[in-house]
């Protein structure tokens, strides 16, 4: 049988307790020579955490055993392949299995070829299960107590930092010139305009501060700025500075509860989130001719092409037609119907600059894995003192470890209010009557679920919340 082997040593620590590279691949050569193995070839990650699979020899090994070019996988202990029982998981059942090539860890007598080796499979399955519900938990717990404890739980990332304030040593400082923004903002709301109105003339005296008009709505319902917290249901005093007065925010919650039921926009679905896919400006919802049965013709319109908003207006020259009420309507709830929460989930992650951040770290991560392997090998080679060495490698660990955090960080920053809020609603759609229920019902799922709806002369876009 054609056998790989991979070994891998990740610290100065491990090397001493006698599982050097070194020594790991003379064992397993031996192992493989009494069990008949040819060794193909030996594949090395020295300095490389086993937290994660980016690491270039296993990725190598990976491409190579799924071209057929080995029969058996040797490690010289489970914890050398990864540290992550859901990683070993995944090599075992989505990579070896799957390409039939069998595993065996020396150590543990951990062999896929056997039927005992195959049953631990399934053990490893119910642990690796058992660690990410016990991870997230540990997630929830932990913003749940900032929250009873007056600490804002949104965290130091760039995208989780709140219009307002600064994050600094674990909590909210105030930033005068944003909070002076959030000021305006209220202040202008109060006046009696509306969101939309009240986004331009932010832009225009505070530019750079906000993204859109999502933004707006969000900062006016936020009890962050009257120094509370907010963590699903419950509200909690918070230990930061208030930006505006509680009369502010309670009265500017009635105005936008009242304005979001008025009468015209119960006739249209995504009236506010509707946009031109040709100029960009928005689309209104407008009433048209009778037909035969009396009833009145709906259509959703261009600002532009009509021009009597000017604001509201991109392209006088804009050459969109109106569109059907209910044939927009109807593309967009059954978009709605095919919802559920793994689709938002894998969407979500898909489409955010998560992604790139996390990318971005990975590959300085990396870098420093890069610094450590170095390291070990000037230990190896006994050319440096061990103490030099040691220092520079716990430097190293150091900041690999606070990349790692801030990459965890990024990875769990989806769980905030806002997505609990969609998926719950995701969760109740299953029961939810299109036909027959209220518009106004039907009005706030799409507002909860879609930042807008991009209507074309020839196909519909919808951009998620999520």
């Amino acid at each position: 049988m054609r056998a790989f082997i991979y070994i891998r040593v990740s610290t100065l620590e491990q090397a001493r307790e006698g599982y050097s590279i070194k020594s790991q691949e003379e064992r397993l050569r031996d192992y493989a020579k009494a069990r008949g193995y040819t060794v193909v070839k030996v594949y090395s990650d020295p300095g490389f955490s086993g937290s994660n699979l980016n690491r270039p020899g296993l990725q190598e090994m990976i491409t190579q055993v799924k071209k057929g070019y080995a029969d058996v996988v040797l490690v010289y202990k489970l914890d050398r392949l990864s540290r992550s029982q859901k990683d070993t998981l995944y090599l075992i059942e989505e990579i070896f299995l799957k390409n039939d090539i069998s595993f065996i860890s020396m150590s543990e007598s951990f062999d896929t070829s056997s039927s005992f080796g195959r049953a631990m499979i399934g053990i490893l399955s119910v642990f690796a299960q058992l660690e990410r519900e016990q991870i997230k938990e540990r997630v929830l717990m932990g913003k749940e107590a900032r929250a009873k404890s007056g600490k804002w739980h949104g965290g130091g990332g760039v995208n989780r930092l709140a219009v307002g304030y600064d994050y600094k040593d674990g909590e909210l400082v105030i930033n005068e010139y944003e909070a002076e923004c959030v000021r305006f903002i209220y202040n202008e709301y109060l006046k009696g305009n509306g969101i939309t109105k009240v986004y331009l003339k932010v832009i225009e005296k505070f530019p750079g501060i906000l993204s859109s008009e999502t933004t707006v709505r969000n900062i006016i319902k936020n009890p962050l700025y009257i120094g509370k917290i907010k963590y699903k249901d419950n509200v909690y005093e918070g230990i930061h500075k208030a930006i505006i007065a509680e009369n502010q925010f309670n009265t500017a919650q009635e105005l936008l509860k009242k304005r979001t039921t008025s009468s015209f926009k119960k006739l249209y679905l995504i009236s506010g989130i509707a946009y031109c896919g040709h100029c960009g400006a928005r689309m209104f919802g407008r009433t048209g001719g009778k037909y035969k049965d009396g009833s009145s013709a709906k259509y959703y319109s261009c600002y532009s092409r009509y021009g009597h908003r000017p604001h509201m207006v991109t392209d006088l020259n804009c050459q969109k037609k109106n569109e059907r009420q209910d044939k927009i309507d109807n593309i967009v709830i059954n978009e709605i119907s095919k919802l559920n929460i793994d689709y938002v989930d894998e969407y979500r992650f898909k489409n955010t600059d998560t992604v790139d951040k996390v990318n971005s770290l990975e590959k300085k991560r990396k870098d420093i894995d890069k610094q450590l392997s170095k390291m070990i090998d000037l230990y190896s080679i006994d050319n440096s003192p061990i103490e030099l060495i040691t220092e520079k490698i716990e430097k190293l660990k150091s900041d690999r470890d606070k990349i790692t955090n801030h990459i965890n960080e990024l990875e769990d920053e989806n769980e905030d209010e806002k997505l609990q809020e969609i998926k719950r609603t995701v969760s109740q759609l299953s029961d939810f009557d299109w036909d027959n229920e209220e518009t106004q019902k039907k009005r706030l799922i799409a507002a909860t679920l879609i930042n807008k709806v991009i209507i074309s002369n020839d196909k519909v876009t919808i951009e998620w919340a999520f």
